[in-house]
């Protein structure tokens, strides 16, 4: 048991380090698998793509200083007479001694003034703001190509990039409908017939550096088929361990809801849906509930041979 949760650890460690997934939200999805030689797959619904929630890719303010915003106090002590000038506090920045603040001065030695600020100060903190500024953008600028670069182009918070990337993959086979939806979330319609090959997945996103399956056919070395939903498995699965690990990121994550209907004129040797499967004609028909009122914490797993 410590192998197996040291291997998980290892293989969401890339994940972890960038925060970045492909989920589904609500969705109904469809597959057929016939004869071992081509399935027939629709899905209906949401795709999410999550984010770290530490404003990483929180698109910066371009809101240039404003000296206005700057206030500057002194202690004016009342035995001596002497000022000492405090720190300026700019704009939403904490103020020791603002309407809100809990700062009890009534026992203190001086009294707090308020003054006009010098030019020096506003230079200085002028320089600050812009320095910071500065840094936002790069960390911004280096986060949004990171999540580019793993979706395929488009970045999370960024309203442009996520409507060109649902305009992108409207351009690809299957894909009849891709709308951005706002937030993370594009409604999607897919559907997609052909050959299994030996190998059969979704979604495939082009130009992404990672690819985030929901399910997978993979074809046995003896021809039996296995079907896998590596990306949304249940609360004992990699991602739910992964979520344990990234409370920032679970933060982000819109509702997980959907329904999986499997059907196939193969003979089942395994599946973990709840209720087995029914037999309609010479196809069996199998089903899972996955995230919201899901009644297993392991994702669907199905062995057919033909």
């Amino acid at each position: 048991m410590k192998q197996l949760t040291r291997f998980i650890a290892a293989m969401a460690a890339p994940l972890l380090l960038t925060g970045c997934f492909l989920l589904p939200g609500k969705f109904d999805a469809n597959l057929k698998i016939l004869d071992g030689e081509r399935y027939e797959f629709a899905y209906t619904g949401q795709i999410q793509m999550v984010m770290p929630d530490d404003d990483k890719l929180k698109k910066p303010s371009n809101e240039p200083f404003d000296p206005a915003k700057l206030k500057c106090r002194d202690f004016v002590y009342e035995s001596s007479g002497k000022i000492d000038p405090q720190p300026p506090v700019y704009g939403d920045e904490y103020d020791p001694y603002g309407i809100d603040a809990e700062t009890d001065v009534d026992d203190q030695p001086y009294i707090v003034t308020e003054r006009a600020c010098s030019e020096e100060e506003i230079a200085t903190r002028q320089k600050k703001y812009e320095r910071k500024q500065a840094r936002k953008q790069k960390n911004y600028a280096e986060e949004s190509m990171m999540a580019g670069a793993f979706f395929g182009g488009p970045i999370p918070g960024d309203v442009a990039s996520m409507r060109a990337f649902a305009k992108k993959l409207q351009k690809y086979h299957g894909w009849k409908k891709v709308e951005y939806a706002g937030g993370s979330i594009f409604d999607v319609e897919y559907q997609q017939t052909g050959p299994i090959g030996s190998y059969f997945s979704f979604p495939v996103l082009p130009d992404a550096q990672m690819q985030y399956p929901f399910f997978q056919i993979v074809q046995r070395a003896d021809g039996a088929l296995e079907l896998l939903a590596p990306a949304i498995a249940g609360q004992g699965g990699l991602f739910n361990m992964i979520m344990k690990e990234g409370d920032k990121t679970a933060s982000n994550l819109a509702e997980i809801d959907g329904m999986l209907t499997v059907e196939t004129n193969g003979r089942v040797v395994t599946n973990n849906s709840a209720d087995g499967f029914t037999e309609k004609g010479d196809m069996k028909v199998m089903s899972w509930k996955i995230g919201k009122g899901a009644v297993s914490d392991q994702e669907p797993r199905v062995l057919i041979r033909f």
